[in-house]
């Protein structure tokens, strides 16, 4: 095990693989965006929740005494705080996506009953004109 004043309860390898999966997502949602699969506007939760993941497994020490600074003082806990907060972060970013769109779909449902009424109305107009 190494030494206490070195060690910050995550190994290398852990480390390196947060790095390499950070990266990879981010790799993945840019190549979405570059194929219109994801929306810019979807994306950048995504990209920033790549970056922090890659930033976190880079700058350990850092993290580190920012867990200690909370009063966690085990590192990969707050890793899960971190990651824990994010996805609320992104759930709630899509919930109010979702309520926009509702609200869009309703107004659209009733926008196309009213046309769906007039079409009918000039339908029946114009048989009773011929």
């Amino acid at each position: 095990m190494p030494s206490a004043v070195f060690y910050t309860g995550i190994q290398l390898r852990t480390q390196i693989f947060v790095v390499v999966v950070g990266i990879t997502m981010l790799l993945f949602v840019l190549n979405m965006v570059r194929r219109k699969r994801l929306r810019e506007q979807y994306s950048l939760l995504w990209i920033f929740a790549a970056l922090v993941l890659v930033l976190c497994a880079v700058f350990i020490r850092a993290v580190d005494r920012l867990a200690h600074a909370v009063g966690i003082y085990y590192p990969p806990a707050f890793l899960f705080l971190v990651a824990i907060l994010m996805v609320m972060v992104l759930q709630f970013h899509f919930s109010t996506v979702i309520s926009n769109l509702r609200e869009q779909n309703r107004g659209l449902t009733q926008d196309l009953g009213l046309l769906k009424t007039e079409v009918r109305d000039l339908r029946r107009r114009l048989e009773s004109d011929s």
